[in-house]
């Protein structure tokens, strides 16, 4: 998940030039003004995660790449987040100089590394893990969280399949 912040909110429906009518639940222009909410606060409670153990937004964004697909190669990292080499190098350097990550021998290829985190980039990740946990568990109750799941993975299927 890469959340945008500067996304704009869909704008209420008109029905002339100087009334708003606000959007009907249910609406996609609801569902969109819900999300962009929700981008939101993903945003800010990653950039406050970040900070709590000393990096950038994308210095952590990378951290819960790691976290979520395991030891990876740089440049797979660096393609997820939407980084060239040298943005991914720099990232790289940055992150083992704070002891969060440890580039290591890749498993099938001698000529290649992979990044993986530490046990101090695993307790971050971990925190946040849990903050993103204790939210879930206070919106949703056990019962919706498998429709909530199906919701996130079919919209992010469907974007992806319209911005390719």
């Amino acid at each position: 998940m890469n959340p945008s912040p500067t996304t704009p909110a869909p704008a209420a429906h008109r029905t002339d030039e100087s009334r708003p009518v606000e959007p009907q639940s249910g609406d996609v222009a609801t569902v969109l003004i819900a999300l962009q909410h929700l981008q939101s606060q993903i945003a800010f409670a990653n950039d406050q995660l970040a900070k709590r153990i000393g990096v950038g937004s994308t210095d952590f964004l990378a951290l819960v790449h790691l976290s979520v697909q395991g030891d990876t190669p740089p440049k797979k990292v660096g393609e997820a987040l939407g980084l060239s080499s040298g943005a991914m190098t720099a990232l790289a350097d940055r992150l083992e100089s704070a002891g969060l990550v440890t580039r290591l021998q890749h498993p099938t290829d001698r000529r290649s590394f992979v990044l993986a985190l530490t046990a101090d980039g695993s307790a971050g990740v971990n925190d946040a893990g849990a903050l993103y946990g204790r939210a879930v568990q206070e919106a949703l109750p056990a019962s919706r969280r498998p429709v909530a799941e199906a919701v996130f993975r079919d919209l992010g299927t469907a974007l992806g399949s319209l911005v390719a």
